[in-house]
C-alpha cells in the first residue's frame, strides 16, 4: 500500500482535482498520476445501476485505499435513474451519452467542493471508441470523441471558468496508460472492466478484449479471464 497521508499544509496548497474512478485500468492510473503530479485528487464515483456497477464500486474503492487519497470516495448515486433504464432495455446496452451526463453532475460537484480541475480518464484509444461500437451494432460511444471532448471543454469554460477540465492521458494509447501505471505502483490487478458484470472478467466483451489486447501489448501481465478466447 503506497502512503496517502499529506500534512495540512500539503492540503492546503495542492489543487483539488475531481476525477471519476470507474474502478478501471485508466482511472486508476489517473489517481497514481494526480498523486506524483503533486495533485489533491477528489475522487467520485457514479452507480448508475450499470451492470457491473458492485464490482466497478469495490475496484474504484480499492484503489483509493491502495493508491492513497486525502479525502474518501465519494458516490454519486444515480441508481435509481439506472434502475429505469434497466427496465426498458437490454443488460448490456449502457446508458446512451452517460459521459455526458455524468461529466455534467462532476463539473457541478468540482465547483462545489472547490476543485480548480475535472480531470478526465480517456486515451488515445478511447477517441477511435465509436468507430467500433458502432461495427459491433452497439450503441454509439460519440461521448468518447474528440469532438465531444472539444465542446465539452468549450461548454465549461462557459459555466464552470473557475474548472479546468484536463486529459492527463489523452497522447497515451491504452497499452502506454497501462505501462505508466505499471511504473507507478498502480494496483492493475484490482482493476475491472468487464461490460457483463462477471465475477471474472468474461474476456468476450468489447472492454475486456481491449484489456488483454493492451495487457499483452505492454507486456504486463493481467487478470485471469473466463474465456481465454
Amino acid at each position: 500500500q503506497q502512503d496517502g497521508r499529506k500534512t495540512t499544509s500539503e492540503m492546503l496548497t495542492q489543487p483539488r482535482t475531481l476525477l471519476l474512478l470507474s474502478g478501471g485500468v485508466e482511472s486508476a492510473v489517473l489517481l497514481s498520476q494526480l498523486r506524483e503530479t503533486g495533485h489533491h485528487p477528489v475522487p467520485m464515483f457514479a452507480h448508475y445501476s450499470q451492470r457491473g456497477s458492485d464490482a466497478e464500486h469495490a475496484a474504484a474503492a480499492a484503489a483509493v485505499a491502495f493508491i492513497g487519497a486525502a479525502e474518501p470516495l465519494r458516490l454519486l448515486d444515480l441508481r435509481a435513474e439506472g434502475a429505469n433504464h434497466q427496465k426498458v432495455n437490454r443488460l448490456h446496452i449502457p446508458l446512451p451519452h452517460r459521459n455526458l451526463a455524468l461529466l455534467s453532475l462532476a463539473l457541478g460537484w468540482a465547483s462545489t467542493l472547490q476543485c480548480t480541475s475535472l480531470a478526465l480518464g480517456l486515451n488515445k484509444d478511447d477517441f477511435g471508441k465509436d468507430a467500433a461500437f458502432k461495427e459491433a451494432g452497439s450503441v454509439r460511444y460519440t461521448t468518447g470523441t474528440v469532438e465531444f471532448v472539444t465542446h465539452f471543454k468549450a461548454l465549461a469554460s462557459v459555466v464552470a471558468p473557475e474548472v479546468t477540465i484536463t486529459l492527463p492521458q489523452a497522447e497515451l494509447t491504452k497499452a502506454e496508460v497501462i505501462l505508466e501505471g505499471a511504473r507507478l505502483g498502480t494496483p492493475l490487478a484490482l482493476t475491472y472492466s468487464c461490460m457483463r458484470g462477471r465475477p471474472l472478467h468474461c474476456g468476450n466483451c468489447l472492454q475486456c478484449r481491449a484489456r488483454r489486447v493492451a495487457f499483452l501489448d505492454a507486456g504486463v501481465e493481467d487478470v485471469a479471464y473466463e474465456s481465454e478466447g
